[in-house]
């Protein structure tokens, strides 16, 4: 999982327009929503076909080796499914780089159209292993898809909607495998009653409805036309993994990923053992359970994109780890009550979406453009390994260990422990901000205008009004971007949002001329370096709540760094517990609760005259 101070130099931002040809960068658009329906009905395959053929599966092993071996199964088909994902790194790494990205998901679809005719063969020929075979190839088509589907999203959308899109990726996903796991147990039963041919409709027909779907999304450009296909594919793989390692931020967020889709992996085959030896329900109590997994998987997803605000927001991770841990433990506790399983399930796939949705809208952010489909490619090596991964360890623990279901949750919440005490220690200031930002969602409902004024790369001198000691925050809070304040140290300030400050990169100005002419040297060095900085020029804290006279000063800061002056009012803060409204700060009951509260972002200004003129700017803002 990334963080620390050297984020921004181990990595690198992507392209400002998407590598599109007629995309306008929404998530409305067509390119986007044709996107979703493809990744929709993908999974919605994927997932019917996995739950139809692995009970088929257990059911002829009962005939050949008598009850028990439900668990080898589940196992045999999980491994079959992800081992592709290993051995197909390269490759998919390859084909999402050097080709259009359009064009491998268009071609990975009629891929998939062949195997649910050759699955639905499998399964009246009735043979497992060639069943296992299909699984596999759903398996491989899986992993040459899943690189160009997750880098086609910063080309087709903004970059400070990255959160969001992946957000929506995960809840359409999340539908499609409750839809699929459920229909999967209906096609099931539908099949041992001789209606397999319904069963040959939705699997083929779903193929052609994503084929068609895929179709609609617009053409991209190739990353890397120059990329050679990699015949030495294992050497190849081992560059790519090298080629990750390379920025640790990177590869932390790889882990991170893998560490969510190992453990996923455990839940979602320790839910089958749940129902069967501890619930004593059906396949279809099964697919149940599942879908209430994956509601809480998307529920996680959307939320996690909904708290981003137009970011890659890091402080959620921790959150989410937490939560998966709690969930996990909970489940140990009430083995056998059904009502209170279908709850700390939900919990448990909310918590996970929370958790995976920022590490995996980083990758796809900051994976270089010409080799992002290398990286995510060898991102999904380590996660589909951390399966395969699962699969042995669910076997070691159930049937070696004798452990069940309840008993394997509780390692799997244990599990977890160092994982988010990990994610803490890495990002203690992301942590803290998302704590600080879900507190100030209580006290205050907040509304951004004008966020597309916000340069989306490159440096910037963010000039605002001070109404209240918690301006600062709320401009680092709803900024996509890092902004780096010029302040005096005030002990003032609450300790949390002092400490928040230092974290983030205040630029402080101490008494002194020597003081004063060092952080003007070190604010021009950021604004230089592509960051984004916030002065209040009016110097100090408003004691009326009207707009004070702009000091020049700050004009200094701008001088031979050729960025804009970005102006903004923060508006209705006057008279919340955090202005000087009646005479002093906090102790005074709120006027309103929530407090409305409105950030207003004007149109850069170029080389403004004098301060007078950026102080028009501002107050112009106020009358919007």
């Amino acid at each position: 999982m990334p963080g620390g101070p050297d984020l921004a130099a181990e990595t690198t931002q992507i392209p400002e327009t998407p590598a599109v040809a007629d995309v306008s960068g929404r998530l409305w658009s067509r390119s986007f929503m044709a996107l979703l329906v493809t990744q929709f009905l993908g999974a919605l395959n994927d997932n019917m076909f996995r739950w139809l053929v692995v009970p088929i599966g257990i059911s002829i092993l009962d005939k050949r080796l008598g009850r028990g071996y439900d668990s080898v199964a589940l196992s045999a088909g999980l491994a079959c499914f992800v081992l592709p994902f290993i051995l197909a790194a390269a490759p998919a790494g390859y084909l999402a780089d050097r080709f259009s990205k359009r064009t491998v998901i268009v071609g990975c679809k009629l891929g998939e159209l062949i195997i649910m005719i050759l699955g639905v063969g499998a399964i009246l020929v009735g043979n497992l292993y060639l069943m296992l075979a299909v699984v596999a190839l759903m398996g491989t088509q899986s992993a040459l898809f899943g690189p160009s589907k997750l880098g086609s999203i910063p080309e087709i959308v903004r970059s400070d909607r990255i959160s969001a899109a992946n957000g929506m990726i995960g809840m359409t996903t999340v539908l499609a495998s409750v839809i699929g796991s459920v229909a999967g147990g209906l096609l099931y039963v539908c099949t041992t009653s001789h209606l397999w041919w319904l069963s040959a409709v939705a699997l083929i027909g779903v193929a052609l409805a994503g084929l068609a779907a895929s179709l609609q999304i617009a053409p991209l450009r190739s990353a890397n036309p120059a990329r050679t296909f990699p015949f030495n594919a294992p050497r190849q793989t081992v560059r790519d993994l090298a080629l990750l390692a390379s920025s640790r931020p990177l590869l932390r967020a790889a882990l991170g990923c893998a560490v969510f889709w190992g453990l996923g992996a455990l839940a979602q085959v320790n839910i089958d053992l749940l129902v069967k030896k501890t619930l004593l329900g059906t396949p279809v109590h099964v697919g149940v359970l599942l879908g209430i997994l994956a509601i809480g998987v998307g529920a996680g997803s959307v939320l996690a994109g909904v708290w981003s605000g137009g970011r890659v927001e890091l402080g959620i991770v921790p959150l989410g780890a937490a939560g998966i841990a709690a969930s996990s433990m909970l489940l140990f506790t009430i083995p056998d009550a059904y009502l209170w399983n279908c709850l700390w399930l939900f919990m448990l796939g909310a918590s996970a979406g929370l958790y995976n949705i920022p590490i995996l809208a980083f990758l796809q952010r900051h994976a270089p453009a010409k080799s992002r489909g290398a990286i995510l490619a060898a991102s999904n090596l380590l996660a589909f390994s951390a399966m395969l991964l699962a699969a042995g360890v669910f076997w070691l623990a159930n049937k070696v260990l004798g452990l069940l279901a309840p008993d394997i949750f509780l390692l799997l919440g244990i599990a977890t422990v160092p994982v988010f005490l990990y994610v803490v220690w890495l990002l203690p200031g992301a942590t803290a901000r998302i704590l600080v930002s879900l507190l100030s969602h209580t006290i205050y409902r907040v509304r951004v205008e004008g966020r597309e004024n916000l340069p989306e790369q490159g440096g910037a001198l963010l000039v605002a009004n001070h109404v209240s000691l918690i301006d600062g925050v709320l401009l680092i809070l709803y900024s996509p971007r890092p902004v780096r304040m010029v302040a005096r140290p005030d002990p003032n300030h609450p300790r949390l949002f002092r400490w928040l400050a230092k974290d983030s990169g205040t630029i402080f100005i101490q008494p002194g001329k020597r003081s004063v002419v060092e952080s003007i040297r070190i604010g021009r060095e950021a604004l230089r370096s592509g960051d984004l900085v916030c002065i209040f020029p009016e110097g100090q804290i408003t004691h009326t709540g009207e707009l004070g006279e702009f000091r020049p000063g700050f004009l200094s800061i701008l001088k031979d760094t050729g960025v804009p002056v970005i102006p903004i009012y923060l508006g209705g803060l006057w008279g919340s517990i955090f202005s000087y409204e009646r005479g002093k700060f906090f102790w005074k009951w709120p006027r309103r609760w929530p407090y409305p509260v409105s950030i207003r972002i004007g149109r850069p200004i170029t080389e403004p005259d004098d301060a007078a003129q950026v102080r028009q700017a501002v107050a112009s803002l106020e009358q919007k």
